[in-house]
């Protein structure tokens, strides 16, 4: 056991809490994300579509984009949501002409998922943008040794598994 109170664990987890509903509000507003892709496309079609997109709908597209031909069971599995809001997203995404389905004559139920290359100029321009938001961690990151590194790591994944 440390020397650690309980008063000084009660500020600690104080803390946190501030720190996470910062987080959890910044991630959750879709439309900083929309108006980064807006800001960074100079395509009037991305321009036109991306305020009509959910977040989980960039992601979906994403998925699209890296495993090509990939099924709608297959893209809820990857991204941890159910089939059902995959059905949403991919009908909203092939409205506005970023994803096609394909059905194989050999298995006419199974539906099979592409970009299109206006939906792969988009998917794109979103892993664009993560991999900025990735550079500011990793600057992050870099204040602290591996040992602390892991420590950070090991609580963030014990936190997230807390119900």
């Amino acid at each position: 056991m440390t020397d650690v109170t309980i008063n000084d664990l009660q500020k600690a987890v104080d803390r946190i809490q501030k720190s996470l509903i910062q987080i959890l509000v910044r991630e959750s507003d879709d439309d900083a994300e929309k108006k980064w892709l807006i800001e960074h496309t100079s395509n009037p079609e991305i321009k036109q579509i991306a305020p009509h997109l959910s977040i989980l709908g960039l992601h979906v597209l994403e998925v699209i984009f890296e495993k090509e031909g990939i099924k709608g069971i297959d893209i809820a599995g990857e991204l941890k949501v159910t089939k059902g809001a995959v059905s949403k997203v991919t009908r909203k995404l092939l409205d506005h002409g970023l994803i096609r389905k394909v059905r194989r004559p050999t298995n006419l139920k199974e539906i099979y998922y592409y970009v299109t290359s206006l939906g792969a100029e988009l998917a794109d321009l979103h892993r664009q943008m993560h991999k900025e938001k990735d550079r500011i961690v990793f600057e992050l990151l870099q204040d602290y040794d591996k040992k602390c590194q892991e420590q950070i790591i090991d609580f963030m994944e014990k936190l997230a598994q807390l119900r």
